[in-house]
């Protein structure tokens, strides 16, 4: 089922299918976190999110952001994978059908229509840091009416590997986005170092990058040689200024039913 994300602000609006399952186990509004729905590592934290006592239900959400591709049924059969693990580890705690949502112009504001002037500004560009923003943002009312938790699959370190936006600062400000709107972020495979344990965690054999969708954008940061191109002070001073500001400036215009997402932009540029 598709989730409308400016009817959110103000309407729980699930599946037929969710609901019945809600009323039919009683299970308490409170205790349903909103899940992350893409890959590998967002599957090994949702199984990981149902070990904390004040999770009975996932609500699994796949968010598109414009630039993916592939598809579409691969993530039906993730929700089967990751529906079977939890069926084995845990009697009466559930996985939520999936939902979709999507809202390109808050996409398009906050990571393409300002690419010239970000980098003639900030000297660096990547549009992978007000994405991974993007996707904390478009869930954030749809928590809000449930357990006000989000789950998500970011990680640190990818076998010595890193990602640009899965670093520290960039975390913490993703973390901060939600605790604005008294949601809570949880990441429970951050510290997660080795693909294997992620591996162990969802009980199949589920290699990086695979059984998702692909982005067009993959591989931006990097140099010829695959290096990532990083440079902390640049992006922080991106974080602070620019991504931060105006997430949250989104957010509270939404409930107050603007969603005028360039000219909100503009301000913190």
């Amino acid at each position: 089922m598709d989730i409308e994300f400016k009817k959110s602000f103000k309407e729980l609006t699930l599946s037929k299918d969710s609901l019945k399952i809600i009323e039919e186990n009683g299970i308490d509004l409170k205790k349903i976190a909103v899940g992350e729905f893409s890959g590998r590592d967002s599957a090994a934290a949702i199984i990981k999110a149902f070990e904390d006592e004040d999770i009975d239900a996932v609500l699994p959400v796949l968010a598109f952001t414009g630039t993916d591709y592939g598809e579409k049924e691969i993530f039906y059969r993730n929700w089967n994978v990751i529906n079977k693990k939890i069926k084995e580890m845990h009697e009466n705690k559930f996985l939520l059908p999936l939902h979709f949502i999507f809202e390109p112009k808050l996409w398009n504001a906050l990571n393409g229509r300002f690419i010239a002037y970000t980098i003639q500004k900030y000297g660096y560009y990547t549009p992978c840091i007000g994405c991974h923003a993007y996707l904390r943002m478009i869930r954030i009312p749809l928590a809000k009416h449930l357990g006000k938790k989000i789950i998500s699959g970011e990680r640190i370190l990818h076998d010595k590997d890193f990602k640009i936006d899965q670093f520290k600062e960039t975390l913490e400000t993703y973390y901060k986005i939600c605790d604005e709107f008294d949601v809570e972020l949880r990441l429970p495979v951050k510290d997660i170092e080795k693909g294997s344990e992620i591996k162990e965690i969802i009980g199949e054999p589920w290699e990086q990058g695979k059984n998702q969708y692909s982005c067009m954008f993959s591989g931006n940061y990097r140099d010829l040689d695959g290096k990532v191109i990083f440079e902390r002070e640049k992006i922080v001073k991106i974080l602070n200024e620019f991504i931060y500001p105006s997430s949250i400036e989104i957010l509270k215009n939404g409930y107050n039913n603007n969603f005028n997402y360039i000219e909100t932009v503009k301000k913190f540029l």
